[in-house]
């Protein structure tokens, strides 16, 4: 007992020492704390005057971030990027950044959430689901910034704009976690649709189709006319029966899904729907006949895409990218984009991307974490990056350094980034001047992909982005409580494991149309479908009523 008495009262000496000395020299917690003696007025006064700090009120901000293996051995910290350098320079605030080794992000994020050795912000994506952020806030790890909204005036202004993308930040109490990287620019976000070789088209004399009656009769003489000139009726319709390039995105040109969505402001699954089974019956005809990839349920994306790269497919649901790629790859190819197409007898179709709808990216948040003692200046700090001018310094970098406005009025990427002496690719090379959208919040703007893509893709995104159908059915997303969560996962576990296999069998013929009604809605229903319909719509209505 009396060795135990002797080491508590060491410790409290220790403490006594440490507390005193802090005292007497202050200069440390002076530039860490930075505003602490600064009134409100005084904080007010700061909102969109930058600098917010300098030699004489000097201020450190500590960051967490991720950082990416493509950039890793490039720099020692973000402060070796362009872009934050200059941001230093613009705001006054310093940056003392915290990046985990290569590989061990989850690791060391966890370890800093068990050790509570927080910083003043964090960069990661937690962000990337509401109740995620919802969770590190009840675990006392990050702030809701909404009540100092007003010191990030460019950031409220988009909110303000854009009431479809507070109620996707906010939660059902109007709670905002996290600062995201914008879409504001509908092209920078709809990046995905039908792809078809119009030079196959115009070998058979036909036109690009609009609609799935077109479509089935140039498949059809695709193989008539063997226009792979292969000696074999092999010319087809390719995709994959799970994840991306799905063939079951042929469902939206009949309005219906394969998985949840809108139906005249109701909840229900497309599976439910009459269009599904008119779509479905589609889908498993061309399969019949021979016009889809026999082998689509077992394409992996290296297997699909080499169905282009050979010459056996011509048309898909794919990405801008895919253009580009397939495009350089084939010899004589020429493939372009088409809009979702309509249905039978040129019915309008419809879509359910949900990267139409969502204005932010799941990735690339950073949230204030609740050992931040100075909230106000890290709200201003980040709310420079959506001001005018610090979107085009996380787009594009400084102009004259990294990027330079051409003849044609555009911006355009210095032979610092297109041309590196080490030989690195341009994508890497950018991520070291702005890194915006990539490795950090954004409003990303087509300025950025004008230097960032080709003219396919380009193509793609104007043409993707300016045929947008009807989108009312997609589903937002919401979120839902824990209670609420807790009493459909498994169920829905069930659903989906079940749907996927009915999709399969339906596309191929093993289940008949018919069979929709008699043995797969029941099934649904003994599953538990209307539950999850259930807390669905009434989430989907909490959502709706968000000021």
């Amino acid at each position: 007992m009396k060795k135990r008495s002797i080491i508590a009262l060491l410790m409290v000496a220790i403490l006594l020492i440490g507390m005193f000395s802090g005292c007497a020299d202050g200069s440390a917690d002076e530039e860490s704390q930075g505003a602490e003696s600064e009134s409100q007025e005084d904080l007010k006064a700061m909102i969109g005057n930058y600098p917010i700090a300098d030699e004489s009120n000097p201020l450190t901000l500590k960051i967490w971030s991720t950082m990416g293996d493509t950039i890793a051995n490039d720099i020692k910290d973000f402060n070796d990027i362009l872009a934050f350098q200059e941001m230093e320079e613009r705001t006054g605030i310093h940056i003392e950044w915290e990046h985990a080794g290569s590989g061990q992000d989850t690791e060391a994020f966890n370890l800093m959430l068990a050790t509570r050795d927080l910083p003043d912000l964090i960069r990661n994506n937690i962000g990337s689901e509401g109740k995620e952020a919802i969770k590190y806030v009840q675990d006392d790890v990050i702030i809701d910034i909404s009540p100092y909204m007003e010191y990030a005036p460019n950031f409220k202004g988009i909110l303000d704009e854009n009431p479809d993308l507070y109620k996707q930040l906010a939660d059902d109490n109007g709670g905002i976690y996290f600062f995201p990287s914008l879409n504001l620019d509908i092209r920078t976000r709809v990046y995905r649709g039908f792809m078809i070789r119009e030079d196959w088209c115009e070998d058979v004399g036909m036109d690009i189709p609009q609609n799935t009656d077109e479509l089935y009769e140039v498949l059809k003489a695709w193989q008539e006319n063997d226009v792979n000139g292969n000696g074999e009726k092999d010319e087809v319709f390719s995709g994959r029966g799970s994840s991306d390039f799905l063939v079951y995105n042929l469902l939206w040109c009949f309005g219906s899904h394969f998985g949840f969505q809108l139906k005249d402001g109701a909840v229900t699954h497309g599976i439910l729907t009459d269009e599904f089974k008119e779509g479905m019956a589609y889908i498993a005809k061309l399969y019949a006949e021979g016009l889809i990839d026999p082998d689509f349920l077992t394409n992996d994306t290296t297997k699909w895409e080499s169905k282009f790269i050979s010459e056996e497919a011509g048309v898909a649901y794919g990405i801008a990218s895919r253009i580009d790629k397939f495009n350089k790859n084939v010899e004589g190819a020429h493939f372009v984009p088409i809009a979702v197409m309509n249905g039978p007898d040129n019915r309008p179709g419809y879509t359910y991307d949900n990267t139409i709808t969502n204005i932010y990216k799941t990735q690339q948040t950073v949230c204030i974490t609740t050992v931040n003692e100075n909230i106000e200046k890290s709200m201003m700090w980040m709310d420079y990056v959506y001001s005018p001018e610090g979107e085009i310094l996380f787009n594009l970098g400084v102009e004259g350094v990294s990027y330079e406005i051409g003849e044609d009025g555009k911006p355009h990427y210095t032979e610092a980034l297109t041309n590196d002496p080490q030989g690195r690719p341009q994508n890497q090379m950018q991520l070291l001047y702005a890194p915006g959208g990539s490795q950090w919040p954004v409003n990303v703007t087509m300025d950025a992909l004008y230097c960032q893509k080709t003219e396919d893709e380009l193509n793609a995104f104007e043409t993707y982005s300016s045929n947008i159908p009807e989108t009312s059915e997609i589903l937002p997303p919401f979120t839902l409580t824990e209670e609420e969560m807790s009493s459909i996962t498994s169920k829905l576990t069930d659903v989906n494991t079940y749907v996927d296999e009915v999709l399969g069998s339906l596309a191929i013929g093993k289940l008949s149309i018919d069979e929709i009604d008699t043995v797969v809605i029941p099934r649904l229903e003994s599953l538990g479908i209307q539950d999850i319909l259930d807390v669905y719509q009434t989430a989907y209505e909490r959502y709706m009523e968000k000021a």
